[in-house]
């Protein structure tokens, strides 16, 4: 089971305290010495490759970061606090309590500040006052993943969904007879002319259920619709569309959609369906062709450049 949607408290550091001393000359000149303090601690959040989900967080969802040194005598500077770096994987929104989008990290090696660190006091250097210092930014924020991925396979159950996935990335994940087997999404590369393409495989789609897994359709390119329903796919597509736009409406907006005829080994003779591709992804029968086709439609997508990293 993946762990897709976590909320954290962040506190970034506060600044330090400005010192507060008097520097005496042989003269008996006095005056201010107090050195200022230093900047508390940013929190930024990068993106790690080696992350896959939000796991890491069920444990420690509290962050607090250094703060600034106090300044001392003689003028001198308190240390600035060094940044408070949180890895997240690649594809996670961050989000505030309400829901609003701070923002979508989605590259790899991206930074985002989501904290700033208070400002470091000031000092009495020179002057008959000093200046206080400022607290650290904090936040409680939803840190909500999003598989990044190319294409998504999507059904009802016992479709043979997860045959597909098999079939494309050559991965070897549990299927049986039984309904529901896949229990949370699955996501594996394979390679075609060199180009590396990720797929998603989903749970079951269940008719006036919640498929929160849904969400993880929010960065795929190409949706893969499947049946193998030989006497009306056309319905099980359309039920299908029904519950995405129920979950969330903008998800097949800019999406290319594939309608798929599963298990065409069972059945004698292939009828010709207009704009629905026939496969058995058991039998391996036209999975190189499906291939191909997903290749061409993601080559012609500007929007997919980096999946040609």
């Amino acid at each position: 089971m993946i762990i897709d949607e976590v909320k954290v408290y962040l506190k970034a550091g506060d600044g330090g305290r400005g010192e507060v001393s008097m520097l005496r000359f042989s003269n008996r000149r006095v005056i201010g010495g107090g050195g200022d303090g230093g900047k508390g601690a940013d929190i930024i959040l990068r993106t790690s490759p080696h992350l896959y989900d939000l796991n890491k967080f069920l444990l420690n969802k509290k962050f607090i970061a250094e703060d600034g040194e106090r300044g001392r005598s003689n003028n001198k500077k308190g240390k600035d606090a060094k940044p408070l770096i949180i890895d997240v994987p690649v594809g996670t929104i961050v989000k505030d309590l309400e829901g609003n989008i701070i923002v979508d990290l989605d590259k790899e090696s991206q930074q985002f500040i989501i904290c700033k660190g208070g400002e470091g006091g000031k000092g009495n250097f020179k002057k008959e006052y000093s200046i206080l210092p400022t607290q650290g930014e904090e936040k409680e924020v939803i840190f909500d993943y999003r598989i990044p991925n190319d294409i998504a396979i999507v059904g009802f159950a016992n479709v043979g969904k997860t045959s597909l996935f098999n079939a494309l990335t050559g991965k070897s994940f549990k299927v049986a007879d039984w309904p529901f087997t896949t229990t949370h999404c699955m996501w594996a590369p394979f390679l075609f002319n060199f180009f590396k393409i990720t797929v998603l495989d989903t749970p079951a789609i269940k008719i006036n259920a919640d498929n929160k897994f849904l969400k993880h359709l929010f960065r795929t390119k190409i949706i893969i619709f499947i049946s193998d329903n030989f006497s009306n796919c056309s319905e099980d597509f359309s039920l299908l569309k029904n519950e995405i736009s129920k979950f969330d409406k903008q998800i097949l907006n800019d999406k290319k959609i594939f309608y798929l005829l599963n298990k065409i080994d069972k059945i004698d003779k292939i009828q010709k369906m207009q704009k629905i591709l026939t496969v058995s992804a058991q039998q391996n029968i036209r999975i190189e062709k499906l291939k191909e086709k997903i290749f061409k439609e993601l080559k012609n997508e500007k929007s997919s450049c980096k999946s040609w990293k």
